[in-house]
C-alpha cells in the first residue's frame, strides 16, 4: 500500500474545488502542452533501534553492522531510487535517481501530480502541481521513521496560472514559494480563475507583470511567517475589468513591489487590497499606483513608501486609493 506523507511541505498539497484548466503562457520552461519536473532526493532518513532494548552484546554487534553498512553507503543512499510521475492514478513517466539523487520526468499536460518514492519497496508519495509549459525545481528529504516526503525547495519557472477552477497552495513551515517568470507574467488568471497561495516567504522574480488578473478572477497571497516580494519588468500588480488581487502579510512581515512601468495598475471595476503587519513598499518606474475607472485600491500597512518615475499616484476617473492605514514611512 502507497503510504501519503504526513505533510506535504513547501507548496503543493492542491485542492481542486472545481476543474482546472491551466494557461501556457509567458516564458514558460517546460514547452507548450508538457511541464517537466526536475527534482532532487537530498536526504534518506532511515530508524535506528535503541540500544536499551537490546541485550548488551547483540547491541554492539548490530550497530557494528548498521554502522559499517552506512558507512559504506555513504553519498549512495539517495541512488537508485524509482520515482513515478501518476496523473489521475495514471502512471507518465518515471525515473532512478542518480548518483546525486537527481531525477527528471516531463508530464505531459501539466497539472495536479503524484509522485511516488520508491526505496526497495519502502514507498511514499507527495502530491504537488507542475503547471502546463513550466518546469518544477524540487528538493525533498524522505524520512522512513515518519512515512513522509518532506520538500525542502521548490521553485516554478514560468507563468503559474488558470482560466477556470480554484487553486489552493496550502501552508508549509520554513518553505519558500518561488515562480520565476523567466521575463513573462509570473501569476496569470483569468475568467472565474480563483488562485490561493499560503506558504512561507512569497518570492516572484524575473517576471513581466507580477500578477496579471482579468475578468473575474480572484488572486490571495498570504503568508503568515514572511514576506512577499515582486520584482517586474512591466507593471508589479495589474488588475483589469472585476478581478481581485489580495496580499496579506500579516504575521511580521513586510510587501515589496517593484514595476518597470506602475507598482500597481487596477484598472475597471478592480479591486487591490494590501494588507501588511510589517511596511509596504512600492516602486513604479512611471507611476507608484495607477488607477483609472472605478477601482479600488486599499492599502494597509504600519508604514508605506510609494514612489514613481513621474508620480506616486495616478488616479483618474471615480478611482478610490485609500491609504489611510497606511501612514508615510517617517
Amino acid at each position: 500500500m502507497k503510504k501519503s506523507s504526513r505533510y506535504i511541505s513547501l507548496i503543493l498539497v492542491l485542492t481542486l474545488a472545481t476543474s482546472l484548466s491551466l494557461l501556457s503562457c509567458g516564458g514558460g520552461g517546460g514547452g507548450g502542452g508538457t511541464s517537466a519536473i526536475n527534482g532532487n532526493v537530498a536526504d534518506v532518513m532511515t530508524a535506528m533501534a535503541p540500544i536499551k532494548e537490546k541485550p548488551y552484546m547483540l547491541a554492539l554487534i548490530k550497530d557494528f553492522f548498521s554502522f559499517s553498512k552506512k558507512a559504506n553507503a555513504q553519498g549512495s543512499e539517495v541512488e537508485g531510487i524509482e520515482v513515478i510521475a501518476e496523473v489521475d492514478g495514471e502512471e507518465v513517466d518515471v525515473d532512478i535517481t542518480d548518483g546525486n539523487g537527481n531525477f527528471v520526468l516531463t508530464i505531459p499536460g501539466g497539472g495536479n501530480v503524484t509522485l511516488i518514492f520508491n526505496i526497495d519497496g519502502f514507498i511514499v508519495s507527495i502530491q504537488i502541481f507542475a503547471p502546463e509549459g513550466t518546469v518544477v525545481n524540487i528538493v525533498v528529504a524522505l524520512d522512513q521513521v515518519e512515512d513522509e516526503v518532506i520538500v525542502k525547495e521548490l521553485e516554478i519557472d514560468g507563468t503559474f496560472g488558470c482560466e477556470t477552477g480554484a487553486i489552493i497552495v496550502a501552508k508549509a513551515e520554513d518553505a519558500d514559494f518561488v515562480i520565476d517568470g523567466e521575463g513573462g507574467d509570473c501569476i496569470r488568471v483569468g475568467g472565474n480563475c480563483t488562485l490561493n497561495i499560503d506558504p512561507e516567504n512569497i518570492i516572484l522574480t524575473d517576471c513581466e507583470r507580477c500578477i496579471r488578473a482579468e475578468g473575474t478572477s480572484e488572486v490571495m497571497l498570504s503568508t503568515m511567517d514572511g514576506d512577499i516580494s515582486c520584482d517586474a519588468s512591466g507593471d508589479g500588480i495589474s488588475a483589469v475589468g472585476n478581478a481581485v488581487v489580495s496580499l496579506n502579510a500579516s504575521g511580521s512581515g513586510d510587501i515589496a513591489i517593484s514595476g518597470g512601468e506602475n507598482g500597481i495598475s487596477a484598472v475597471g471595476t478592480s479591486e487591490v487590497n494590501l494588507f501588511a503587519t510589517g511596511g509596504i513598499d512600492i516602486f513604479g518606474g512611471t507611476n507608484g499606483v495607477e488607477a483609472k475607472g472605478t477601482p479600488l485600491v486599499d492599502l494597509n500597512g504600519a508604514s508605506c513608501i510609494i514612489e514613481g518615475g513621474e508620480s506616486a499616484f495616478e488616479i483618474e476617473g471615480d478611482a478610490m486609493v485609500d491609504t489611510i492605514d497606511c501612514p508615510p514611512m517617517p
